[in-house]
């Protein structure tokens, strides 16, 4: 009976694994890290192949936030992509993970790694715009010893036009209101703005360059408004709460008290746990 029993428990071998495999990833999308980790540790230890228990580990820990996280979690990041190499998302979050280790240790040889890595993910993936994303930021910050430079950088951003233009606009205005160049950042707006007048990355750009520079308010409190009238482009995109914020920020440089009120109890009545409106708005009083 034994013997006739034993073929059907080993079938049932894999289905156990892969149950057990999406309990642990339940637990990690749930927030519920520490319960995450100890589910993902039985199963790295029962299958040390098993590319995806060792990615979500390496996750897992990151999420830790202590001074070891990022030391411990990239051998387990850098395990799944060993054990799939082909796998451009367990590159992206590799590579990643590296630069960030990069930045903590001080470390060449993780930020060519890390670069080596998000090379792979969009050459396996070419419309991968977030790994194209980490590329440009590192083009765009590391010293030219370490790989950065300017020219590989402007090419991740023109792949980046082609994927994902709102994203494009967004991380060319940012970069030059990063060097305080706020002409540069506000012509970037118009020129959108000149063909597409309904670009709602655009205007609101516009808005939060102005916010930041204190130029161009007037203009900036039109281009916010039209803002109130369009859906944000994607769930990503800064919604109506971030525009109310950012009308409330510039009617309180023009001294516009009252509107600013509104402005900002307004942004969190759509959403109450924007941080920013409230800690403007309790300055505000």
């Amino acid at each position: 009976m034994l013997s006739r029993l034993l073929p059907l428990f080993l079938l049932l071998l894999p289905c156990a694994h892969a149950a057990a495999l999406d309990d642990a990833i339940a637990l990690f999308d749930a927030k519920k890290f520490p319960e995450a980790r100890v589910a993902l540790e039985k199963i790295v230890q029962a299958e040390p192949k098993n590319a995806a228990a060792a990615h979500y580990l390496g996750l897992t820990l990151i999420r830790r936030g202590d001074a070891q996280a990022m030391d411990e979690a990239v051998p387990w990041l850098e395990k799944a992509t060993t054990l799939e190499p082909q796998n451009p998302v367990y590159l992206f979050d590799c590579g990643g993970a590296c630069l960030q280790l990069a930045r903590k240790n001080t470390s060449l040889s993780a930020a060519s790694k890390g670069r080596e890595m998000l090379e792979k993910a969009i050459a396996l993936k070419p419309d991968y715009v977030d790994a194209r994303e980490a590329l440009y930021q590192y083009y765009s910050q590391a010293p030219f010893f370490a790989g950065g430079s300017s020219s590989k950088a402007k090419t991740q951003l023109e792949e980046i036009k082609k994927y994902a233009p709102d994203r494009a606009i967004i991380l060319s205005i940012i970069a030059r209101t990063s060097a305080k160049d706020y002409a540069a950042a506000f012509k970037i707006c118009d020129e959108v703005l000149a063909k597409e007048p309904a670009n709602y990355t655009a205007l609101y750009q516009y808005g939060r360059t102005a916010a930041i520079s204190d130029l161009n308010l007037s203009n900036a409190i039109v281009h916010l408004q039209k803002c109130l009238t369009l859906t944000p482009p994607s769930p990503s995109a800064p919604g109506h709460t971030h525009v109310w914020n950012r009308l409330g920020n510039i009617h309180e440089k023009l001294k516009h008290v009252a509107e600013a009120r509104t402005a900002y109890e307004t942004s969190l009545q759509l959403d109450p746990t924007n941080k920013a409106a409230a800690d403007s708005l309790a300055k505000l009083r």
